[in-house]
C-alpha cells in the first residue's frame, strides 16, 4: 500500500461534499432569512477550508485557506451581480482541467486550496439543485 499511486481522490470528494453540504443548509437559511444561498456558501467555505484541509492532508492550513479565499471570493461576487453562464462553465472547465493534471503533481498547500476552491464553486450548483429536486 505504501508504494501504491497516490490518485488523490480526497481532492475531488471532500470539496464536493462540503460545496453541497453547505449550498443545501445556505439555501434552507435562505427560506428562513432570505439571504441569497450561493454567495453564503462561499463565503462560508472560506472559513470551512481549515477543515477541509485537515481531511484532505493539504499541508499549512492557512496557506490553504488562502488558496479557497483566492477562489471563493471573486465567485461570491460574482454570483451576487446574479446567476449566468460564466459562474457555472468557468469553474466546472477549470476543476475538470485541474482533477486531470493536477492529481498527477504534490502540489503545495496554496494550489490545493485553489484546486478546492474551484471545486467547491462549481459544487454549489449541483447541491442546490439537489436540494430544491429533495426539500421543494
Amino acid at each position: 500500500m505504501g508504494n501504491g499511486v497516490d490518485l488523490k481522490f480526497r481532492h475531488v470528494l471532500w470539496p464536493t461534499v462540503f460545496g453541497i453540504g453547505v449550498v443545501s443548509l445556505c439555501a434552507y437559511t435562505l427560506e428562513i432569512h432570505n439571504l441569497p444561498p450561493m454567495v453564503l456558501a462561499l463565503l462560508l467555505m472560506v472559513l470551512f477550508s481549515p477543515v477541509l484541509g485537515v481531511l484532505t492532508k493539504s499541508g499549512d492550513l492557512r496557506e490553504h485557506a488562502i488558496g479557497v479565499a483566492v477562489v471563493c471570493i471573486p465567485m461570491a461576487g460574482l454570483w451576487a451581480l446574479g446567476g449566468n453562464y460564466f459562474n457555472i462553465a468557468i469553474p466546472f472547465l477549470i476543476w475538470i482541467w485541474q482533477c486531470a493534471s493536477w492529481s498527477k503533481k504534490n502540489l503545495p498547500p496554496f494550489r490545493y486550496g485553489i484546486w478546492h476552491g474551484f471545486g467547491i464553486a462549481f459544487s454549489i450548483v449541483p447541491g442546490a439543485m439537489l436540494y430544491a429536486g429533495i426539500f421543494q
